[in-house]
């Protein structure tokens, strides 16, 4: 009985982890920069805007003109917008996955290690 026990437990534990890892974003190791652009985990819908910032220059709310529906992306650089919940001022340029409209997405939405991505071209 006792090896019953330790097998059941044993596979809950395999099956938690193996839950874990599905429901984990994707990890700054799946993250490479090539030829200047970037290649990483992103969050699934993440709003790109028109501007590399939560605000227009006016006072308005920066337009959302797509959004990323896949969770590994492709961005072609990067700048230095507005603040945004990440702690920096770094967004990435890319298009989107329902209009194909470029635009920016906040570096809080992509899982790099550390924002600029080496090896990332600045816009």
């Amino acid at each position: 009985m006792g090896n019953i026990r330790k097998i059941g437990m044993t596979a809950a534990l395999t099956l938690a982890a193996s839950a874990a890892l599905m429901t984990a974003p994707a990890t700054a190791a799946a993250c490479y920069a090539s030829n200047g652009n970037l290649y990483c985990g992103n969050a699934y819908n993440a709003p790109i805007y028109a501007g590399p910032n939560y605000t227009a220059p006016n006072g308005n709310p920066q337009r959302v003109v797509d959004r990323l529906l896949t969770t590994q992306s492709y961005f072609k650089c990067y700048v230095s917008g507005g603040q945004h919940g990440g702690g920096n001022k770094i967004w990435y340029y890319t298009y989107g996955d329902v209009t194909g409209q470029w635009g920016y997405v906040a570096a809080v939405n992509v899982w790099t290690s550390t924002d600029p991505f080496p090896g990332v071209s600045r816009c």
